[in-house]
């Protein structure tokens, strides 16, 4: 539901004014086939209090709880959202989705020469696929590991005639919830703001200073519920005291994550006049958050990315992956001042065909490098059981070394001096930074040249050759971030490919305008 107007205070100054309220209600599965885990019930088994329950939405589902599965988490009872007091759809509705607009348009001095806008506004998301697919068939069908052994006798526990044998069924403390969903979750949200002054320059130019920001909160960020707070005992010392001993991992979605970004961006441009168009910009960003995760090998997905503290959440607080701080980017079009309606050789009709209608067309990319997490896969610094749920955690700073060779090639990149392995349970993760080094960077040149012939009527035939870095700049890709990579770490194998950034290639284009 939403309003919104547009109200002109004075001739100078307009407001745009909205207001936006969304309910999302959760996706039921039509046939009760999900289940959640809701963290904060309780039950006494055997004279035992048991923290966590597995929820189905009905008696219909619980009736289709798989037995292995239930075996595998006793005694964590599995209950219907009416005993544990939830909705049945397994989670409430956030109801906080108020998303109010607001901008302006100022004409400074009452006239189109120079314009001042800006705007705020809240904007909502919500997971509405992977909401549903969170819990699907967990409680009702289940992956079993069963081990063969012989006893004494020479006896196998399977046999063909017995192959799933359930007292071999994995026990209590084995099994993994993938994945839960929280009962109380909160629509992500997003704040967006912007300043902008524009001002006309003369001559078909335009001059735009921009401010640019938001601010992201409760984006979603992927946990183990079941994780240890870091320790300096080992996993296998506390592994007693996990919160749900029932369990092995809780993969579930918490609304952990933020994100903060700030740019300034600077613009001039001709889009019309005779001759010559272009635009070019440069543009500063400042892109942090957490919601790719403890080791960011992409931009954070829907149901978010595995953090490395489900306690602090910030210690993954860093420069976003793949954003660039610095970046200039401009293209233009110029007609050669020859054949008619120009200043040079403008007479004859042979003449024109041959001089005349040719166009230059070109692109410049300049950018700093992407930000980038060093990693490693040996050990468990923090004593979580980290390489089981992540696989990978992020590795040592060394302090006063810098990350970069002096002398960069593409065989080494990066420093291998300037980062360590850390040591098994000392405590903390892994102190170099997310986002803390910068890769290779690219400058390109790409040109075009092309000429228009007149065929008849409006139809033309339009010829040229175009050239992707046409400087042949080698672009490298980003190096290998793995430390205990012996031998590669901080090594580029590849060229950049993107915004034609790659090796100098050579088109010739041919085609009809009618």
């Amino acid at each position: 539901v939403y309003a919104q107007d547009d109200w002109k205070i004075t001739p100078r100054l307009t407001l745009n004014l909205g207001l936006r309220y969304e309910l999302h209600p959760p996706i039921r599965e039509r046939h009760s086939n999900s289940a959640a885990f809701d963290p904060d019930y309780s039950s006494t088994v055997n004279g035992s209090i048991v923290k966590g329950a597995v929820v189905v939405s009905d008696n219909k589902a619980l009736s289709e709880v798989s037995t292995d599965f239930a075996t595998s988490i006793d005694p964590t009872p599995v209950v219907t959202a009416a005993t544990a007091g939830i909705p049945s759809g397994l989670r409430y509705t956030y109801k906080a989705g108020i998303a109010p607009r607001i901008g302006f348009a100022w004409r400074l001095y009452g006239n189109d020469k120079t314009v001042l806008r800006g705007g705020w506004g809240r904007f909502m998301e919500t997971p509405m696929g992977f909401a549903l697919y969170a819990g699907a068939a967990v409680s009702s069908s289940f992956l079993g590991t069963y081990d063969q052994s012989v006893d004494a006798s020479g006896t196998p526990a399977l046999t063909w005639a017995n192959p799933y044998n359930a007292a071999t069924v994995e026990g209590s403390g084995s099994a993994i919830f993938n994945y839960a969903f929280p009962i109380h979750y909160k629509d992500p949200s997003v704040q967006q703001w912007n300043l902008t002054l524009e001002q006309d320059m003369g001559h078909g130019m335009g001059l735009r200073l921009s401010y640019t920001g938001s601010h992201g909160s409760n984006l979603e960020a992927m946990a183990d519920l079941n994780q240890v707070p870091a320790n300096t005992a080992g996993y296998s010392a506390v592994e007693a005291s996990r919160p749900y001993t029932s369990w092995a991992i809780i993969q579930s979605v918490v609304n952990a994550a933020e994100s903060n970004y700030h740019s300034g961006t600077v613009e001039l441009s001709r889009h019309s006049g005779k001759g010559i168009t272009f635009d070019a910009n440069y543009t500063w960003t400042r892109d942090l958050s957490n919601a790719s995760g403890a080791v960011p090998t992409a931009f954070a997905v829907a149901g978010g990315s595995w953090i490395s503290d489900r306690y602090h959440p910030g210690v993954d607080y860093g420069n976003v992956i793949f954003d660039r701080r610095h970046r200039l980017l401009a293209t233009g079009l110029y007609q050669l001042p020859f054949g008619h309606g120009t200043r040079w050789l403008n007479q004859g009709t042979l003449l024109n065909q041959i001089v005349g209608n040719w166009q230059i067309g070109g692109v410049v990319v300049m950018q700093s490098g992407a930000f980038l997490t060093p990693y490693q896969e040996s050990t468990d610094p923090a004593g979580t059981n980290v390489l089981v749920t992540e696989s990978i955690t992020r590795a040592d700073s060394v302090a006063h070394v810098s990350p970069y060779m002096s002398h960069r090639t593409a065989g080494q990149w990066l420093n291998p001096s300037a980062f360590s392995i850390p040591a098994d349970n000392i405590g903390r993760f892994g102190n170099a930074g997310v986002g803390s080094v910068v890769g290779p960077g690219t400058a390109n040149l790409s040109l075009s040249l092309t000429k228009d012939f007149t065929l008849y009527a409006k139809s033309k035939l339009e010829v040229g050759v175009e050239a992707a870095n046409v400087l042949n700049h080698r672009n490298y890709e980003t190096p290998n971030m793995q430390v205990d990579a012996t031998g590669s770490f901080g090594t580029i194998t590849a060229l950049q490919s993107a915004e034609g950034a790659g090796p100098r290639s050579l088109q010739l284009t041919g085609r009809i305008n009618f």
